[in-house]
């Protein structure tokens, strides 16, 4: 089972390596007041953008203060913080110039027949990772992105994801670590995010991360009781990565605009989710 510490928090936090105000989830009642309260701290700090996971009873005030919707994780309790809210405090970052083939790329990725898996090369293991492959998975994950989201050029930044809960699945081939994909649980929420996917260009067209992926489901599954929602964010101008989650049964719930820098630039993010 997961100790509390896995779970997230309720304050708003920061995040100048994105310049975005991000918030998971919240108490406060009083929801005109808190987005004004999140509007003055994005410019104060300048910020670009507020992300924001609401309830959806919360949506139309949400709207009225200049929040828009980007995207849904479609829940049937109404209690869960399901609806991606933006605030765009810089107008540029609010515009997509890749929206229209970004579209296109989900047509394919649709359409595209879905082929089997083919056996993997003798020799490679697919297993879970503990504390000792930190090193491998900052290694892997900084070699992969020119940059990425969070701080995984920072060992003991990994080594926090571990001591939270989070959990890491890995392709060794030779004793090399060539492929690494990530869950990240979280209780309060009742949703685990996958992530952190990366492979090294040797092994790929191998379907590694799909592997990976559902071994991490499988290990979520098996160490929490109550049922988490599985969700990811993609980039969406990645054919393989849109087509992963397609083939695991996820289904698209929006696209998150200019969201975060990763591969030297902001990027568009589909929203996926195993309804």
């Amino acid at each position: 089972m997961l100790t509390s510490n896995s779970i997230r928090s309720t304050n708003p936090f920061i995040d100048r390596r994105n310049k975005r105000l991000v918030l998971d989830g919240y108490a406060e009642k009083a929801i005109p007041a808190l987005s004004q309260k999140l509007i003055q701290t994005a410019f104060t700090n300048d910020l670009e953008k507020i992300w924001v996971w609401a309830l959806p009873a919360d949506v139309p005030i949400y709207l009225q203060q200049g929040f828009q919707i980007e995207g849904s994780l479609v829940q049937n309790n109404e209690e869960n913080f399901s609806v991606s809210l933006a605030y765009y405090v810089s107008q540029s970052r609010s515009y997509s110039n890749n929206f229209a083939e970004e579209d296109k790329l989900l047509y394919s990725v649709r359409k595209d027949p879905i082929q089997p898996l083919t056996p993997l090369p003798a020799g490679m293991n697919l297993l879970l990772l503990d504390e000792s492959f930190v090193s491998p998975i900052s290694a892997l994950l900084t070699q992969t992105f020119a940059s990425y989201p969070t701080p995984v050029e920072d060992t003991d930044y990994i080594h926090t994801l571990f001591q939270k809960g989070d959990l890491f699945a890995g392709a060794i081939d030779d004793g090399k670590l060539v492929a690494v994909a990530a869950a990240y649980p979280d209780l309060r929420l009742r949703r685990c995010e996958m992530t952190d996917c990366a492979t090294l260009e040797n092994y790929r067209g191998l379907s590694l991360t799909l592997r990976l992926l559902e071994i991490l489901e499988n290990a979520i599954k098996n160490k929490i009781q109550s049922p988490l929602l599985f969700y990811t964010l993609a980039r969406a101008q990645s054919y393989g990565m849109n087509r992963v989650f397609h083939k695991l049964g996820y289904r698209c719930q929006g696209r998150l605009i200019n969201n975060c820098h990763i591969g030297g630039a902001y990027e568009d993010m589909n929203l996926w989710a195993r309804i």
